[in-house]
């Protein structure tokens, strides 16, 4: 998810607003430990700086643990050279911030 409060809280109504149920780990350490203890991932939100794991390495756990996840990665810093890190840590799309949240909805639900 975004480590920043209030961000993450709009991401999290919008998606649940579109009919997503929403797990939301607020450190890259959480989002690891949370692997764990969901059955399914279908799609997930990972922002580049997180507080305890990056973001390229939730998403790289996310792909392991949960090949068929949708990952969407975004990031204040985007460039082309975080962009490619994501992209090869699994990540299928990318979204600069600030984030609109109809590119987010609409990634979030496409097809892997």
């Amino acid at each position: 998810m975004d480590d920043d409060d209030e961000v993450a809280r709009i991401f999290v109504r919008a998606l649940e607003r579109a009919g997503f149920t929403v797990h939301r780990a607020r450190a890259g350490s959480d989002a690891i430990a949370l692997l764990s203890r969901v059955g399914r991932l279908d799609a997930a939100v990972v922002d580049l700086v997180l507080p305890g794991a990056g973001g390229t390495e939730v998403a790289r756990r996310i792909r392991a643990a949960f090949p068929a996840c949708r990952i969407v990665a975004v990031s204040g810093l985007a460039d082309a050279t975080v962009e490619r890190a994501f992209r090869d840590a699994g990540a299928d799309d990318f979204l600069p911030k600030p984030v609109e949240l109809r590119r987010l909805l609409e990634s979030v639900a496409a097809r892997r």
